[in-house]
């Protein structure tokens, strides 16, 4: 079910940007000989205004293809100087070429604005906590923390950043994850007072993330208990703060997970409405997210972001678009920058996978909050795709364009095998990618508990 709804999920994205192409082509009076749902053989098709509508056996994105498209491959063939311009084909002209090819990724924008539209126009709820962090390395010491060097300490509580004010964990985290390497003012209140720090994300290799080396602080107090869990069958109850764990003091959840690594038993002291009671809980490990079976939540914050109204939700979709674009550009940068491309750089399976667990995670948690989940998700991969598809390389529509631009200052286009011989430099290039993405994909299989 995850992997299916992986597939329909980006198959949406691949079908509008092809679909982009499709309406530029139609504007542009170039026929378009095929438009399919689906790769592969055909299933069903009718021709409707001289396009054959395909509906075909592979449900894996779709394609747009254009009369005349095949004229740069015979144009190599015949070893012509130029490639030919016939009327109503697609090298017809270069400025109709550089539209075309610029609708399909400028149509994944116009995606990602409708996404945050929706996600804007239905409000929605998170769970998060709050902004009071704890030093990672005095949990995890082999975890560098540029906070602790920077000053910052456990129980401090993260208030502003670079003025901005910050009220949940997960906007913290966000802010931090996209500005690696980048000096920021930290506003940290601490016993009552309020005190600044200058603080450098570090770069994190294995993903191109920004971090500084702190865990979210939540309380150890019980929030629920699964039925019929080793928890509940041990006589723990809401609202039970854990004190103890083997006789090592908690204070907060991260204490508390530390303290159960690698047990199969554990001795808690808990305190109950003022009284100190011993239990022993029974610890599982969950093979398939490698982490440990309590039957214990602890208590979340909920962040309940309130439906807009139409035009505001408009405002917030190209908002939304406009500062993804921006983070996407500054993370391409990162690619350059030493990171570890085979973990950094998602290839179409772990995406597939992401996107279907993100839907079923997303849906169980409600209707609403699935949808947005979705939506999030197919934005940000819908505005890479973006991104991805206008780099001047040749097969890509960058490529495209660069050769049309080209074409139209000078007059006339380079010859065929000239642009035959930049293809191969792309197609190694993305071969290359490829091959990064595809070793990621297969870690993200065999080592992360699918």
């Amino acid at each position: 079910m995850t992997i299916i709804l992986g597939i329909i999920a980006l198959s949406v994205i691949i079908i509008f940007h092809e679909f982009g192409h499709f309406i530029a082509a139609k504007l542009c009076k170039i026929e378009v000989d095929a438009f399919s749902l689906g790769m592969g053989p055909v299933l069903l098709h009718k021709k409707i205004r001289g396009t054959d509508f395909r509906l075909s056996l592979i449900p894996l994105g779709g394609y747009c293809a254009l009369k005349g498209e095949n004229a740069f491959q015979n144009a190599i063939d015949a070893d012509l100087s130029e490639i030919p311009k016939e009327k109503g084909t697609f090298y017809e002209n270069p400025l109709k070429r550089i539209f075309i090819a610029f609708s399909g990724p400028f149509a994944n924008v116009v995606f990602s604005v409708i996404a945050y539209f929706f996600i804007a126009l239905i409000g929605y709820s998170y769970q998060t906590t709050g902004t009071k962090i704890i030093l990672a390395n005095e949990i995890y010491p082999e975890i560098p923390s540029a906070a602790e060097q920077a000053g910052l300490r456990t129980g401090d509580e993260i208030t502003a950043i670079n003025g901005k004010n910050i009220d949940n964990f997960q906007d913290m985290y966000t802010i931090i994850a996209t500005n690696p390497n980048k000096q920021m003012d930290f506003e940290i209140l601490r016993n009552n007072n309020t005190y600044h720090f200058l603080l450098t994300p570090q770069l994190e290799k294995s993903t191109g993330a920004g971090k500084i080396g702190v865990l979210s602080w939540t309380d150890p107090v019980i929030a629920e208990i699964s039925p019929d869990s080793d928890a509940a069958k041990a006589g723990l109850k809401v609202n039970d703060i854990i004190k103890k764990a083997d006789n090592i003091e908690i204070t907060n959840t991260a204490d508390f997970m530390k303290a159960i690594e690698n047990k199969r038993n554990v001795a808690l002291t808990v305190e109950r409405n003022g009284n100190l009671i011993e239990l022993n809980l029974p610890i599982n490990y969950n093979q398939d997210n490698g982490g440990y079976i309590t039957g214990i939540s602890f208590p979340y914050k909920t962040v309940e972001v309130k439906a807009n109204s139409f035009f505001s939700a408009l405002t917030s979709g190209f908002k939304e678009t406009g500062e993804n674009i921006a983070v996407t550009i500054k993370t391409l940068k990162l690619l350059f920058s030493g990171i570890d491309l085979t973990n950094a750089v998602s290839g179409p399976v772990r995406i597939t996978l992401m996107l279907g667990d993100t839907a079923k995670a997303g849906f169980s948690a409600g209707l609403a909050e699935g949808i947005v989940s979705v939506l999030s998700f197919l934005a940000i991969i819908s505005i890479s795709l973006f991104i991805m598809n206008l780099l001047p390389l040749p097969i890509l529509d960058g490529g495209l364009i660069l050769f049309a631009f080209i074409e139209f200052v000078r007059g006339k286009g380079l010859k065929p095998k000239t642009i035959y011989q930049f293809q191969k430099i792309g197609i190694v290039l993305i071969a290359l990618l490829f091959i990064f993405a595809f070793s990621g994909d297969l870690r993200y299989l065999f080592f992360n508990g699918r």
